[in-house]
């Protein structure tokens, strides 16, 4: 049995009194309930349910330190695997980077600063769309170029469109809702931007290194670590003016882009790839299969 996050530890006990002999756990993040995994109720839930989990599973460092401090998990009990992307559908563009169906903008005349998640409070997507609007604000030549592309749906659309048409500016930016040709989007992008509160490992944020982005992330949870050695620029959560400046550094260099870009690919390719996460389950999940191998 395998179960995911804090919600299907329940099913745990259950397989344990069915004669289940694996029972694997993994933790891939917060929510908006317990952005960092503070709350004592919950921390008391996973405690309880401790003595009937095989194994966990955590989806950065962040988490795994986490399960060790403050649930008591020993360190012969848990492993890090990270979520991984896969690669070959995940991959920059070939040639000239095109617009896909719907977008208002040229992705070969503009610079696309864009975003992929669900519009909800851990993502702050409002923080992007104000460091955007403080970026134009500081350096009105950058609206000649700068443009934003919001992807996802969800309860924070209303505010997002409030902020934009107070701005002035809702004519630069292109709220471009739930997509299914996500790899399509970021490969248009100039720089991909992820806002977050909070944070696991982020799948969108690997999709985007995986395509040759450069990034910029907020240091919250898995993105320090997904973003080691160059691949991004961190800023800390909720700034809009380290937001800011972190866009018109990256905007303005396109040697830093390229570097960046390059860095983030070589890094998926060799740390989030399919294969690599798949061996990591598969140590757990088969043990006697993955020895025979060896």
């Amino acid at each position: 049995v395998h179960t995911c996050n804090l919600a299907a530890l329940e099913v745990v006990p259950l397989a344990w009194l069915a004669g289940v002999p694996l029972r694997i756990h993994a933790e891939h993040g917060w929510d908006a309930h317990d952005p960092d995994g503070s709350n004592v109720r919950y921390q008391r839930l996973r405690r309880l349910y401790k003595p009937y989990v095989s194994h966990y599973v955590a989806v950065s460092q962040d988490i795994h330190d986490y399960l060790g401090r403050a649930i008591g998990v020993p360190a012969g009990r848990r492993s890090l695997i990270p979520n991984g992307v896969d690669t070959d559908q995940f991959s920059p563009p070939k040639g000239r980077r095109l617009a896909v169906a719907g977008c208002p903008f040229d992705p070969e005349e503009h610079h696309l600063i864009g975003t992929v998640g669900r519009l909800q409070i851990v993502k702050n997507q409002p923080l992007l769309v104000k460091a955007f609007v403080h970026l134009l604000r500081q350096h009105p030549a950058m609206a000649e170029r700068a443009r934003l592309v919001i992807v996802g749906e969800g309860p924070l659309r209303g505010e997002v469109e409030s902020l934009l048409a107070d701005s002035g500016f809702s004519s630069l930016v292109w709220l471009a809702g739930a997509r299914g040709d996500v790899a399509d989007v970021l490969r248009m992008f100039t720089v991909f931007v992820l806002p977050s509160q909070t944070e696991g490992t982020s799948c969108t944020l690997q999709e985007a290194m995986a395509c040759g982005l450069p990034l910029i992330a907020t240091a919250v949870g898995g993105n320090p670590d997904l973003l080691d050695g160059g691949a991004g620029e961190l800023v800390p959560p909720d700034d809009v003016d380290a937001l800011s400046q972190a866009l018109y550094t990256v905007l303005v260099d396109a040697n830093r882009r390229d570097a960046m870009a390059q860095h983030a690919r070589e890094r998926a390719l060799q740390h989030y790839g399919i294969d690599t996460v798949v061996n990591g389950y598969a140590r757990l999940f088969l043990p006697s299969m993955t020895r025979g191998r060896a």
